[in-house]
């Protein structure tokens, strides 16, 4: 009679390991792409994020970066290197790993604290509370970062506008060099979608996610930030150029799970596991390219070179929106109002 063995299942540093392992590979089978979207042979940002890093492994974390350093010159350094990590981590593993991080050669950190209250940190069953975010952040401070990002989330049923002022009044006194704010969406196969279904939760409505978007940029602005992209503010000289590489359309590598890449005239990303993946690709159409770079470049303060946008849109169409206030032209460019960035993705949809 044959036997069958079962295997002991892998412990979280088996899987971190393996996991590394793949990431260092697809970097180096990949080196030549890395080089080839990165002007003048060296690569301006390197970002790791699309979760959270910071639960790996030093050792790990440290292979994945030299894997990605490996393809240039023995010299090179990231104009910027940003490395996203969750605040209960950094609080957990201490200045020791922050100071990791620094030696690193990362230069600027993205934390998603989500908000600094506690009821609703608990809600979102984060797992960090506001004291621990305000720990990590000077962890972080102490351990000489100088280019710190916040995430923060609104949009959320039951926030009503005295704790989302009292969050961002938080934030403020902070001064994080740079802060993302996004509106909390209900997506399929998320548990926040699951409770919508079975009517546990209910999405706030338009006339509230307004409001506290307008808190926010009313704040922020007080506070000295540049609102430079729709869910982006950052004091002067400190704009992601990582993210803005990404509005600008160029070309850029994505190593790991669930990671994007972009050529320029195609997209691919990864799908499968933490010990197994592989690429999808989509070649992009004429059309796809020309809604792409209308919407990219719209969703920033700089918006579009008007040539750029009149022989990509309707004349007739854009005189309409400039006639209407809903866009505006300046030196050149054309660009959603400020107080319109609300409602872009509607402004949008009339151009494209």
């Amino acid at each position: 009679m044959a036997q069958c063995r079962r295997l002991a299942p892998l412990s979280a540093s088996e899987v971190y390991s393996r996991y590394a392992d793949l990431v260092c590979a697809e970097a180096e089978s990949r080196s030549g792409e890395i080089l080839a979207s990165t002007p003048r042979g060296g690569a301006d940002t390197l970002y790791i994020g699309g979760g959270t890093p910071s639960l790996l492994p030093e050792d790990d974390l440290a292979r994945i970066v030299e894997a990605c350093r490996r393809p240039f010159p023995s010299a090179h350094t990231f104009e910027e290197f940003t490395i996203e990590v969750n605040p209960e981590d950094i609080v957990v593993k201490g200045p020791s790993y922050a100071a990791t991080l620094k030696a690193l050669g990362c230069g600027r950190i993205s934390m998603g604290v989500q908000s600094f209250d506690a009821s609703l940190v608990k809600w979102m069953r984060r797992r960090h509370d506001p004291a621990g975010s305000l720990k990590a952040y000077s962890i972080l401070r102490d351990a000489g970062f100088e280019d710190i990002s916040l995430d923060l989330i609104f949009g959320i049923s039951g926030l009503d506008m005295d704790r989302w002022a009292s969050s961002l009044d938080t934030v403020c006194a902070l001064r994080p060099e740079h802060i993302s704010a996004y509106q909390l969406s209900v997506e399929k196969g998320a548990r926040l979608y699951d409770m919508w279904k079975r009517g546990e939760y209910a999405e706030a409505s338009d006339e509230v996610c307004r409001s506290q978007y307008e808190l926010l940029c009313h704040r922020l602005k007080e506070a000295g930030y540049l609102h430079y992209e729709i869910s982006n503010f950052a004091l002067p000289g400190h704009q992601a150029r990582h993210n803005s590489a990404y509005w600008r359309r160029v070309p850029y590598v994505g190593l790991g799970l669930g990671a994007h890449s972009f050529s320029g005239k195609s997209r691919s990303w990864n799908k499968g596991s933490w010990l197994s993946y592989s690429a999808e690709s989509e070649t992009l159409s004429g059309e796809d390219v020309r809604v792409e770079e209308i919407m990219l470049s719209l969703r920033t303060s700089r918006g579009m070179d008007a040539a750029r946008l009149e022989s990509l849109s309707s004349g007739a169409i854009l005189r309409r929106l400039e006639d209407e206030g809903a866009l505006r032209r300046e030196g050149g460019r054309i660009y959603i109002p400020e107080d319109l960035f609300f409602v872009s993705d509607e402004i949008i949809g009339e151009i494209v």
